[in-house]
């Protein structure tokens, strides 16, 4: 079962959860019971690490 990272739209915790795809969307904050939105930032972020530390090893060979 994947992971999912939600921000409530009320309160603005931040929380990850994991749940199956199709019950995504019945997720609500933990704190406050308030509607969540997915949030895409954690991965974008480990995404563009994962990439600039890739690119910066490209062509440093010996």
């Amino acid at each position: 079962m994947p992971t999912y990272d939600f921000i409530c739209t009320k309160c603005k915790h931040k929380f990850t959860v994991m749940v199956a795809i199709k019950d995504r969307e019945k997720v609500t904050c933990p704190q406050c019971g308030g509607e969540v939105r997915q949030s895409f930032l954690g991965y974008l972020a480990g995404f563009v690490s994962s990439s600039k530390d890739k690119a910066s090893s490209c062509g440093s060979g010996g």
